[in-house]
C-alpha cells in the first residue's frame, strides 16, 4: 500500500499524538538537557484538536492507510517582535517520519505542500529549529535547502549558594 499526504484531519489527533510522545523520546534521548512535560505530551491530543483549528497553524500526515499514519509535518506563522524583517516568518514547528519511511521523499512532499500554503500567506522566509545534537535532522534539513541563520545558546542556571555572596 502506497502513503497519501493530506491535512490532517481530527481522526488523525491519536496517531497524531503518539508520533509526537516519539519525537519528544527521541530529543530527550540525543542530549540529556532535553526535557519534556510528559504530562503534557501525555496531552497531545487535547492541544493537537486546537492546533488543527487554527487558521496560522497547518498539520500534514503521510498516510499508510487504515488509519496508520508513518509521518507529520506542522507548520505556523510566527511573529518576530525583536524588529526583525519581515515581521511575520514561516516556522516548522514539528516534522517526523517514522524511521522506515525516511528518504523516500515524503518529507519533501509535505514541505512542497507547506511551502505553497507559506506563500499563501504571504510568508517569503521559513525557519526552524533543530537540536544540534540530532545530526541526522540537521543533515535532512541542509539536504532539503535550509541554512544556518541563527545559533541559540543555552545556559543552565544552578541555584545561588547562600552564604557565599559578599556581606555574609
Amino acid at each position: 500500500m502506497g502513503v497519501q499526504v493530506r491535512p490532517a484531519v481530527d481522526n488523525d489527533i491519536p496517531e497524531l499524538a503518539r508520533m509526537v510522545g516519539e519525537m519528544a523520546a527521541y530529543h530527550e534521548s540525543i542530549d540529556d538537557r532535553v526535557r519534556f512535560d510528559w504530562k503534557e505530551i501525555r496531552a497531545a491530543g487535547r492541544w493537537l484538536k486546537l492546533v488543527l483549528e487554527r487558521d496560522h497553524h497547518a498539520v500534514w500526515v503521510a498516510d499508510h492507510g487504515e488509519g496508520i499514519l508513518v509521518g507529520y509535518l506542522w507548520v505556523h506563522l510566527r511573529r518576530l517582535r525583536e524588529g526583525y524583517q519581515p515581521p511575520v516568518v514561516g516556522y516548522i514547528s514539528h516534522a517526523f517520519l517514522e524511521e522506515h519511511w525516511r528518504g523516500k521523499g515524503l518529507m519533501r512532499q509535505m514541505l512542497d505542500i507547506a511551502y505553497d500554503w507559506f506563500r499563501a500567506k504571504g510568508m517569503t522566509v521559513v525557519t526552524l529549529g533543530v537540536n544540534h545534537r540530532n545530526w541526522p535532522g540537521s543533515a535532512a534539513w541542509y539536504k532539503l535547502g535550509f541554512q544556518d541563520w541563527s545559533h541559540e545558546r543555552r545556559l543552565e542556571l544552578k541555584p545561588k549558594v547562600r552564604g557565599n555572596e559578599p556581606g555574609f
